[in-house]
């Protein structure tokens, strides 16, 4: 392998996650940095289903939380706990410094993961 070869990456171990798609109807709640949606997190109605959507107007910020969500949804699944509980579970927590907040509330619904995705396009 020389320097100008493209290295070839293989996942070892990754730990266990929520699937990133689903055909169900969704909740969801903002995630606010400084009082500013810089994404979503959103959790399937009807299955197994959980993921955070960034704002795309919302620039790195929203980038880096995804990282911090990521990580706090696989710790989620890995203690049993269902996507809905998931959303619930950060709901008025302080903010943190990279994943943001979760404000307290009701999450909201919408039919689709899809109609979420344009949301957050939207900005």
């Amino acid at each position: 392998m020389s320097l100008k070869d493209e290295p070839v990456f293989q996942t070892v171990l990754a730990p266990d996650s929520y699937p990133r798609t689903t055909a169900s109807p969704i909740r969801y709640m903002p995630i606010l940095k400084d009082d500013v949606v810089i994404g979503y997190l959103w959790a399937a109605t009807t299955d197994d289903a959980a993921q955070y959507v960034p704002r795309e107007q919302a620039g790195d910020p929203a980038l880096d939380a995804a990282v911090a969500w990521t990580r706090r949804l696989r710790w989620a699944k890995a203690n049993g706990v269902s996507p809905l509980a998931a959303l619930r579970h950060w709901s008025g927590e302080p903010e943190d410094g990279r994943a943001g907040k979760v404000p307290v509330g009701r999450p909201f619904e919408l039919p689709t993961l899809a109609a979420l995705e344009e949301l957050a396009a939207a900005g």
